[in-house]
């Protein structure tokens, strides 16, 4: 979790005063990770998940949550700096309607973090029991892109993809050397490809043709 949190303050810690909109919350750890560490760079961090249930949790933790399905966000066009997604376009049927939802509710920039297609033991995974349940789909880095192109009224300025998250969980204690492995191990050409996950950064443009 502290990577993510660093990877969301390194996308969009510069400016002051945004306002985000984080698809799929789950339990509330992460948006609270992110808050904590919050030195007026955000200024609203509104909360979603499909479930009225988990929406209403993240309303007891104290957090602004509503619920939304990702394919169609209950969101105004260009409503927050950015819409950002922690591992769940890779559950979702429509992947490319969710892209654009991103797109739209966002002004120019869009944050995920998902998994990795390329990744033998992810693939892998997705055929066991509990993966097949959850409705997991890795995807490669041409799928992805080719999710956020080709919109009526957007176009794709650039598109970031890189490897991040070796795949094995570990006791708390053992977390500082995970991290370091995990940092050494997204350098290594080829392995890793490996890692469980793909940070992606969309930057687009609204062209006024939708």
């Amino acid at each position: 979790m502290p990577r993510y949190v660093k990877l969301f303050y390194d996308t969009f810690g510069e400016k002051k005063n945004q306002d985000f909109f984080e698809v799929g919350s789950g339990n509330g750890d992460l948006p609270r990770a992110i808050l904590a560490k919050n030195a007026g760079q955000i200024r609203r961090y509104v909360c979603s998940d499909y479930f009225p249930e988990s929406v209403e949790w993240l309303q007891s933790l104290g957090l602004t949550a509503v619920q939304a399905d990702a394919q169609s966000l209950p969101c105004g066009d260009a409503e927050y700096d950015a819409a950002i997604d922690f591992d769940v376009m890779h559950h979702v049927d429509r992947p490319r309607d969710m892209a654009r939802e991103l797109m739209r509710v966002g002004r120019g920039r869009t944050l995920l973090v998902e998994s990795n297609g390329l990744s033998v033991i992810r693939r892998l995974l997705e055929f066991t029991p509990g993966h097949r349940a959850a409705g997991e789909r890795s995807y490669t880095p041409s799928q992805y892109r080719s999710f956020f192109e080709g919109h009526p009224g957007y176009k794709v300025v650039d598109f970031v993809i890189y490897p991040f998250l070796f795949p094995f969980k570990c006791p708390q204690w053992f977390l500082p050397t995970l991290v370091w492995f995990n940092h050494r191990v997204e350098r290594i050409p080829f392995f890793r490809w490996q890692c469980s996950s793909v940070v992606i950064l969309v930057t687009y443009e609204r062209t006024g043709r939708g």
